[in-house]
């Protein structure tokens, strides 16, 4: 509920005038604020303000007359003559709508989506203009556009606020009513000498303002109808309780002359760490203190619940306790553990690789872990390094070496690729005499380089007769090779034993 007469609204109003009241054919000033002063978020596309133009006594600005609008703050909004009696003003922030008698003056966010007037509000101000010549009160028809469930849906509520114009002579010798001001309680509840514009949470204040002692107050806040005063020497409210930025309103009524004088009051006040039950914002920006990595820190003090995804950009620290995770971590770089890693079902390895040490201070497997493919560049070097025991409850040949593959026609010198990880193994025999033969093997050792790394000899038949021999060369995957021969006399057979591809 707004604090005004005639209708309901999201929003709160408040409206002033200079002079207070206002003055018929004299220049006149007014000032319309709005702001949130409920519980809840309130998305608003449209503001709408109807100023009544003509020369009757219900209307304020003459015919043809130009009122010039200003907005607060000014580097958030901008107001242009779009053709004459038509002012179209562009907030950056917020949307609204006003028009001057029939002719609409819109007011749209720049962006063209609705904002949230949660946390902030806006001074609308019509100046440059005199009101008519003729007694009366003027009505200001108010149409807001709000939403209170984040865009879902909209509803559009209507208010009024009377403005009375009365002849010069009176307008200007009204009693004072103005002076609106929150100030800080001492400890017996009186107020200080100084207007406060920030209180801390829950901190006493009382609202002070001046008005004759026949004039009957109606004051509204947190968008509620705090108090209605009448008959008093002081015109004071005490306010606890306040939990956040707070506007207030008081309507000050005067029976003048056999007729009513309405004015109204506004200001605000700013309270150190707000609480807002609900706020929908775009955009939280950290300006704590910073890490040793210049990063500023946002500080959330008690537990955090987040209802839908939650997506960290950044590094993500457990603190000094454990960090658990209910689902699948997936790992796209790097996965380090410096204690202990216990699997307590199965570990899968699709593709192991090492391409530098692999150190550990303990893995604890209390299944089994199943390696599905290899990849042994330490072999580039000649070394498997394993620091410590290395031990299997069951092992044999066939776990570490492939099914060999014999070797048909390999000694020819032509040229071979290793399919996997591999030993060659070179077998050369005789059971004759006068048997004489040598077989070799080179491998590529860079461009279309080859070099003599093995070979195995026979000569039966003279002293000392040799009958047998053989050859064995590791080979890595996709390494080229060539086996060729010298010599007569006895048999060969070549085979190719996978390591660890089964």
């Amino acid at each position: 509920m707004s604090a005004n007469n005639g209708g309901t609204s999201r929003l709160t109003y408040g409206l002033a005038t200079v002079p207070a009241p206002l003055a018929t054919g004299r220049p006149a000033h007014i000032d319309i604020v709005v702001s949130n002063s409920g519980t809840e978020a309130v998305l608003c596309k449209q503001i709408l303000v109807e100023i009544p133009t003509g020369d009757l006594a219900q209307d304020l600005v003459p015919a043809g007359h130009r009122i010039v609008p200003t907005v607060e703050p000014a580097d958030q909004w901008t107001v242009d003559e779009i053709e004459s009696g038509v002012l179209l003003t562009l907030p950056r922030d917020e949307m609204a709508a006003f028009t001057p008698g029939s002719t609409p003056l819109t007011v749209r966010p720049t962006s063209g989506e609705s904002v949230s007037l949660t946390t902030h509000g806006l001074l609308l101000r019509l100046k440059d203009f005199k009101a008519n010549k003729l007694t009366g009160t003027a009505l200001l028809r108010i149409r807001e556009t709000v939403s209170v469930d984040n865009g879902r849906t909209w509803e559009t509520n209507q208010l009024v606020l009377p403005l009375a114009k009365y002849p010069p002579a009176e307008a200007l010798t009204a009693d004072v009513v103005g002076d609106l001001a929150l100030r800080e309680a001492d400890a017996n509840g009186n107020p200080g000498s100084t207007p406060v514009t920030l209180l801390k949470p829950d901190q006493k204040a009382v609202l002070t303002w001046t008005a004759p002692s026949d004039a009957a107050c109606d004051v509204y806040y947190n968008g509620e109808h705090a108090a209605q005063l009448s008959g008093q020497d002081k015109w004071q409210l005490p306010v606890a309780g306040l939990t956040r930025d707070t506007h207030f309103h008081v309507q000050v009524t005067l029976k003048r002359s056999g007729d009513t004088i309405t004015h109204h009051l506004s200001t605000a006040v700013a309270v150190e760490e707000p609480v807002f039950p609900r706020l929908t914002v775009e955009t939280i920006k950290a300006n704590g203190p910073k890490n040793g990595d210049g990063h500023q820190f946002l500080t959330i003090q008690g537990a955090m619940q987040v209802k839908e995804e939650c997506h960290v950009f950044g590094t993500l620290y457990g603190g000094g306790g454990t960090l658990t995770v209910g689902d699948a971590v997936v790992a796209k770089k790097n996965l380090s553990a410096e204690a202990e890693v216990t699997v307590t079902g199965k570990l899968t390895a699709q593709n192991l690789q090492a391409r530098e040490d692999v150190q550990t201070k303990k893995l604890a497997v209390t299944e089994k872990a199943l390696v599905g493919s290899t990849n042994f560049s330490g072999m580039d070097n000649g070394d498997l390094w394993i620091s410590g025991k290395f031990s299997a409850a069951r092992a044999d040949l066939s776990a570490l070496l492939g099914t060999p593959e014999k070797l048909t026609g390999a000694f020819d010198n032509t040229e071979r690729t290793a399919s996997s990880h591999g030993l060659l193994l070179l077998w050369i025999k005789t059971v004759g005499h006068h048997a004489s033969r040598t077989i070799y093997v080179d491998i590529n050792t860079g461009g279309e380089n080859f070099e003599t790394v093995a070979a195995a000899s026979i000569d039966y038949g003279n002293a000392p007769d040799v009958w047998g021999a053989s050859a064995t060369v590791p080979l890595r995957k996709g390494q080229r090779y060539k086996i060729w021969q010298q010599g007569e006399g006895g048999t060969t057979d070549a085979y190719f034993f996978p390591v660890l591809s089964g």
